[in-house]
């Protein structure tokens, strides 16, 4: 049995507690075969947009012999759904701006889950805003490293919070995290880049500014701006 990622093996224990799932650009349908396997899922559909990755993944569910449990449909995001037919769905390896895109092209469907689990490759902010503004809460929110790269999952579920920009930029829960390492060094990250941005700048530049202040919002969401 190939090895699950630690990137899709958090995502699926996020889905732990339902029983028929939806992957969404499931590629390799790795996550579904192996969410079966090891007995977490029971059912799944497989979703992906392109024949490459639905033809690997059919071999994939042939080879696992789940054919009479994992069902292949070929559609964009939630497209191929119909409401209520899954419990969940997980997306995972595209960026934030296109999740956020997939959702609002099928919002009925995407509110009837019970829950989300989302990976964005980057653009985190945009899918929480995304999220926030169309009735969507933030459960749980996680921060993994995977060779040599740091990964959000963020896992939502129907519902109405309270929100203000920090949880945007820097998520609900994580920014409650601030002496996390990996949070640490994901935003010095960002800093290091911003400081590089900075450094290309002219100084009457009016972006410069948009650059600086962004800068001292995360240095004081470290708590590190007396440091700079």
């Amino acid at each position: 049995m190939k090895r699950l990622s630690i990137r899709l093996s958090a995502c699926l224990d996020a889905l732990s507690s339902y029983k028929k799932i939806a992957d969404i650009g499931t590629d390799h349908a790795y996550l579904p075969c192996f969410g079966i396997s090891s007995g977490i899922i029971e059912q799944a559909i497989a979703i992906d947009v392109i024949d490459g990755p639905l033809a690997q993944a059919q071999a994939t569910i042939a080879d696992y012999g789940f054919t009479d449990k994992i069902e292949l449909r070929k559609g964009s995001g939630l497209q191929p759904l119909v409401a209520g037919e899954v419990d969940a769905i997980n997306i995972a390896g595209m960026g934030g701006k296109l999740i956020a895109r997939l959702l609002l092209e099928s919002l009925p469907t995407a509110k009837s889950m019970k829950r989300l689990v989302l990976q964005p490759q980057a653009g985190e902010a945009t899918l929480r805003r995304t999220l926030f503004e169309n009735g969507f809460v933030v459960v749980d929110e996680l921060l993994l490293e995977e060779d040599e790269i740091i990964y959000t999952i963020i896992t939502a579920e129907p519902g109405n919070t309270n929100w203000d920009e920090l949880d945007i930029e820097f998520g609900p829960m994580l920014r409650h995290s601030t002496n996390d390492p990996l949070f640490q060094q994901k935003w010095q990250h960002e800093l290091d880049k911003i400081d590089e941005a900075l450094g290309r700048i002219p100084a009457d530049n009016q972006r410069r500014a948009e650059f600086e202040q962004r800068k001292e919002l995360i240095q004081e969401v470290l708590g590190n701006a007396e440091n700079s």
